[in-house]
């Protein structure tokens, strides 16, 4: 019997895992699944008998990498993820493979074949899962996502289009999405969730620091500490500020550690 926990914030995201789960030929169960960073540090921390984590890298409340850097998992992880320049990260935790989603069962299926394959062989080096890693990473650069360069309003009069890189940050407020532009014009979007149009931008360039906002870094003017652990970033006539959760990865990001 392989224990499985899923780290997965979205609900069709997790059904389709489980799906696929069910597909296999394998015994598996299900032993928890995790929406947010602060539940699976709550749980990990009670350091449960698991045997295979599949994990998304975006959650609800910030980026996994906060976890797996905070505590020991010695579990095998498969990562699924939109995005594909975390694969690093992966491969310095426990990553045995990387799936870029959308992904197919026949994809998935293989995941788990490779689990099989090290559990049963655990004389295999991290070296030799780093170049399986590498392998695939380089043979499927043809499926990297591809960002928008304009984002469709509706408006009134009919559709029009929205240049990304106009947009100096995108709010969440209560579910209804509005995108600022160069003249603090702002736009309302036409998708529901942040991390559906977090999806459609390049994470170079977008991050979100906190539940409600993503910030473009072009626009970022100056950056100051706003409590011990936040910060407030200025970005043309407005100041934003970072959660606690998501502090430590923007100033990774931003190359200030």
């Amino acid at each position: 019997m392989i224990k499985v926990v899923i780290l997965e914030d979205e609900t069709p995201a997790r059904k389709k895992l489980k799906t696929f789960l069910e597909k296999t030929e394998e015994s598996i169960v299900v032993i928890k699944e995790i929406e947010t960073i602060n539940e699976a540090l709550t749980f990990f921390q009670t350091k449960p008998e698991i045997d295979l984590i599949l994990s998304d890298i975006e959650l609800r409340d910030g980026n996994v990498f906060e976890i797996y850097n905070q505590i020991e998992v010695t579990a095998p992880i498969i990562f699924i993820t939109a995005y594909d320049h975390f694969w690093m990260n992966a491969f310095e935790t426990n990553g045995i493979e990387y799936l870029i989603k959308p992904y197919s069962f026949s994809r998935f299926e293989k995941a788990l074949q490779k689990y099989g394959s090290l559990k049963s062989n655990l004389s295999a080096t991290h070296n030799d899962i780093f170049q399986k890693i590498d392998a695939y990473y380089q043979s499927k650069t043809a499926l990297q996502p591809t960002y928008k360069e304009y984002i469709p309003v509706k408006s009134a009069s009919g559709i029009y289009f929205l240049k990304v890189t106009d947009i100096t940050f995108i709010q969440s407020d209560y579910g209804v999405l509005f995108a600022y532009d160069l003249s603090n014009k702002k736009h309302l979007l036409n998708q529901t969730s942040l991390k559906e149009i977090q999806e459609m931008l390049n994470p170079a360039v977008f991050f979100k620091i906190n539940r409600s906002e993503l910030v473009n870094k072009s626009y970022i003017e100056k950056i100051n500490r706003y409590t011990k652990n936040t910060v407030a970033i200025h970005v043309k006539t407005h100041v934003l500020k970072t959660s606690q959760n998501n502090t430590a990865s923007f100033n990774s990001w931003m190359g200030l550690r």
